[in-house]
């Protein structure tokens, strides 16, 4: 005989003569057979239903013994050489078994499943495959492939081998069956079919999934009896194939032109975007390929994942070659490659594969010195065959100058370790390549050779996730603009002045207000707060960035004129800095904004409630929060350097409207997150100003968002119903595209340089021995560079005895200098020189006060104008 066809049942009658009447005129081509039904103690009419079938086999059982051991007992009964393990809540198309029993015929097949269909035709099974889980105790997670796809998806449609078809139609060797003593019944009503096909492929045997094969399942029609052992069936799982099962989902989604990025989520936890393939940028360095260009690029074109470009960084032009393929953030790879390495199809593949298993895993590398598996975590790429995931690394990270690209590549990714951002091997080898390379900038810089980076030691990655350092706090700018309604602005600066901890400074921008309210403003006596004073109004982007550039803050507060700060409001907003390393912009919650931000339960009636409210919601909800894609304007806590990479706000929004999305948009672009504080609580009245000089709210709405679409590229019919910003972040921050540059800062004496430099009062020192010691001093110069022009008496001496040397430190202040928006005439000024002798170069040095860079805890622009000060005085 050639089949045995298997069918436990357990009520569900209408399921059971369903799939009986189809039977027969299903299997008609399919040879001799037999089909035995398993009734577990069914309690509704299936006991004489059955009887009417008298082709059938009938077992009666007097307890259910689930699906494992009603198809052990039926198999023990069995005459076919092969098995059918088939649900009742199937229904049949012509042929499925003889397609199915082709293949079980072959010697190397050892399991073949079904394309199994929902009534509406989508996909319910087409295969299982195994996505692995690398949070809580379940780290095999199988599910259905193509779960939902239509019928004809081509994908759907193909045999192809698998690892796990599901029991609810499967076929297999009799002898098999018993030799690998069938069903573990220790499963109930879940697993059984995962388990045993893990079997077949521990025998080296293959598994099938035959597209040709076509049924309807109606699934898990059983009952709640279906589920009631979930948990112990993982648990089972979990003991017998952790870390032997090859986590094959991610892989057939690429297949399928289809990428899994995991997102993290305070509010939500782990969650999944699945998006069309987005193409990678190669980049091909250290030596021309052996075999040329041509046949070199078709081996890195063996894959399905999509390829943009590929890209060739040799000689001087490298670094800048490597920087343009990571510039936009976005969501896309940047591969990189050495061009004497030889790489098997799918290298590309497995990358991305480990690049978007898990939130935290920002680059991918292959190195022939690390095992190959699930969860291999080096502790950087060295650069010869990587990969990074653009859209998690902040803007201000880029590729620094080393000996060699191999060092640039390995000191990014060491310097994102600190930001819970790490590095993770491969499941299997991709290729041969050559040795590491010596790095004799990236050993002074990190202390080791660079070929120890590809290696696992978790103690050095510990060591980076601990001493990441801790930013201080220093100035706090608060922005607040002005335009009319005096006696919000009143309120707003009393409730700054009284709930706000030092040390901050106000800068209310006053935006053309009539002469009341710049009455009220003279007479602000608050050595805290500074005014300037706008002939016009510059709307909320321009009279923002007036404020923005004047401010001398680490962290710049935009904050509206119609609010009520409450106790501990500043501290709750900055406190996420120093707890989440991505967090560039964090936002506090409201009684009256637009969106989530708003609580529901603000229901005080007066101030003092208010008050009372604040303090309990912050106890509650201390240190508590989440992430988000937007955040409203009437409140934004900025990281200065957040600002110094997208810029301020932009100005073409002009009243008021969408400049916050728009700014939202840069920041999550860039690769940075926003942070909505729970513990941090601000009254609102709402759109005060607006009011106040009779705005048409509505129609500023539409025009700003017909701005707003066309910058962005979202359709100019207004949104009544919202927008998505997700498409937008997803294509990245493009600064020659969507910065916002800042104006002027407004000074009351800037003269030019000239060929006399001023007599120095204040003299600050940096001594540069290697990359670390860069890294350190940048900050500074950037700081210094905010605190100070041409006609300040200090000066910066920067002394070289290595690598970066003089010239390449020239060229990144030049940079900063681009950046904040300042011209070499207006420059404080800075000297840098190439020092054989350190030592020697800071005793020669001359000025009233010396002031070594390193010494500096307070580093902010205010913090330095008070040193200059102290040396004058």
């Amino acid at each position: 005989m050639r089949y045995s066809i298997i069918i436990p049942v357990f009520n569900k009658a209408d399921l059971t003569q369903q799939c009986l009447d189809a039977l027969p005129a299903s299997i008609a081509d399919a040879g001799d057979g037999e089909v035995i039904v398993v009734d577990n103690a069914s309690s509704d009419r299936t006991p004489q239903l059955l009887a009417q079938y008298p082709w059938i086999r009938v077992i009666r059982n007097e307890q259910n013994l689930g699906f494992a051991g009603a198809n052990n007992q039926a198999a023990r009964i069995a005459r076919g050489r092969f098995l059918v393990l088939l649900n009742n809540d199937t229904e049949a198309w012509p042929g499925w078994l003889a397609s199915m029993l082709r293949y079980a015929e072959d010697p190397t097949v050892g399991a073949v499943g079904a394309r199994l269909l929902y009534a509406d035709k989508s996909c319910q099974h087409g295969g299982v495959v195994v996505l692995g889980n690398g949070f809580g105790r379940q780290s095999i997670l199988p599910f259905h492939h193509n779960y939902l796809v239509p019928f004809g998806d081509p994908d759907v449609v193909r045999v192809q081998d698998l690892q796990i078809v599901t029991g609810a139609c499967l076929v297999t060797p009799r002898a098999l069956y018993e030799r690998l003593g069938g069903l573990d019944e220790r499963y109930w009503n879940g697993f059984e079919d995962v388990d045993y096909c893990l079997k077949v492929k521990r025998e080296g045997l293959r598994v099938v999934y035959d597209a040709d094969a076509v049924l309807y399942h109606y699934e898990s029609q059983s009952g709640i009896q279906r589920f009631r052992r979930a948990s112990w069936n993982t648990e089972l799982l979990e003991r017998r194939w952790r870390g032997s099962v090859r986590f094959d989902a991610l892989e057939k989604n690429i297949a399928r032109g289809l990428m899994r990025f995991p997102q993290r989520s305070a509010r939500q936890g782990i969650g999944v975007m699945i998006v069309n393939s987005v193409p990678t940028t190669i980049v091909v360095h250290g030596e021309e390929p052996a075999e040329g260009r041509e046949r070199f690029e078709a081996s890195l074109r063996a894959n399905h994942a999509p390829i943009e470009a590929i890209r060739y960084a040799f000689g001087d032009e490298a670094l800048a070659t490597a920087r343009e393929a990571l510039r936009v953030r976005g969501l896309g790879c940047t591969a990189f490659v050495r061009g004497a390495a030889r790489l098997e199809p799918g290298w590309l593949d497995e990358l991305i594969v480990q690049l978007t298993s898990t939130p935290t895993v920002v680059a991918a590398t292959f190195a022939p010195e690390l095992p190959t598996g699930q969860n291999v975590a080096p502790v950087a790429p060295d650069g010869r065959c990587c990969a990074f995931n653009r859209r998690m690394i902040p803007q201000h990270f880029t590729l620094e100058p080393f000996d060699s690209l191999d060092g640039a590549i390995a000191d990014l990714a060491l310097r994102l370790v600190p930001l819970n951002l790490g590095t993770r091997g491969v499941s299997r080898v991709l290729g041969e390549l050559p040795a590491a390379r010596a790095d004799a900038s990236f050993e002074r810089a990190h202390g080791s050779p660079l070929a120890r980076v590809a290696i696992e030691d978790p103690e050095r990655i510990e060591r980076l996730l601990t001493q990441r350092p801790t930013k201080p706090r220093g100035l706090v700018s608060i922005v607040m603009l002005s335009w009319n309604a005096p006696e919000f602005t009143r309120t707003a600066l009393a409730s700054i002045a009284e709930f706000t901890s030092e040390p901050y400074e106000v800068i209310v921008v006053d935006n053309g207000s009539e002469e009341k309210t710049l009455e009220m403003l003279r007479q602000i006596e608050d050595p805290h707060v500074r005014v300037i004073y706008n002939a016009t109004n510059r709307g909320f982007g321009g009279g923002n960035n007036d404020g923005i550039v004047a401010a001398d803050g680490e962290y710049v507060v935009i904050l509206n004129n119609d609010v009520i700060v409450t106790q501990g409001w500043l501290d709750a907003l900055l406190a996420p800095f120093a707890r989440i390393p991505s967090v560039g912009v964090t936002a506090p919650r409201s009684n009256k904004i637009v969106g989530d931000q708003e609580v529901v339960d603000a229901t005080y009636r007066d101030i003092e409630g208010m008050h009372a409210y604040a303090r309990a919601r912050a106890q509650t909800h201390r240190g508590r929060g989440y992430l988000t894609d937007r955040a409203i304007g009437f409140c934004l806590c900025i990281d200065r350097r957040v600002i110094d990479e997208v810029g301020g706000f932009d100005e073409r929004f002009e009243m008021g409207n969408f400049e916050d999305d728009d700014f939202s948009l840069r920041v999550r672009g860039a690769g940075y997150d926003i942070y909505v504080c729970d513990d941090s609580f601000i009254h609102h009245f709402g759109s005060q100003s607006f009011k106040a000089n009779n705005v048409d709210h509505g129609a500023t709405m539409r025009e700003n968002w017909r701005r707003f679409a066309q910058k962005w590229g979202y359709p100019p019919p207004f949104p009544d119903q919202g927008y998505d910003p997700r498409s937008a972040i997803m294509r990245g921050f493009d600064r020659t595209k969507h910065y916002a540059p800042l104006p002027p800062r407004r000074t009351t004496a800037v003269t030019a340089a000239s060929d006399t430099s001023p007599q120095r009062d204040l003299l600050f020192v940096a001594s540069i021995g290697d990359e670390r010691a860069w890294s350190d001093a940048a900050e500074f110069v950037r700081r210094y560079l905010q605190a100070f022009d041409a006609s300040s008496p200090v000066s910066l001496a920067i002394g070289s005895a290595g690598l970066p040397d003089a010239a390449t430190i020239g060229r990144r202040v030049m940079r900063a200098l681009e950046k904040l928006g300042v011209s070499e005439q207006r420059c404080a000024d800075v000297e840098i020189s190439d020092e054989s002798d350190l030592d020697a170069w800071r005793a020669s040095l001359r000025a009233r006060t010396i002031v070594d860079v390193r010494d500096l805890d307070d580093r902010s622009p205010s913090a330095l104008r008070r040193l200059l000060e102290g040396s004058v005085a």
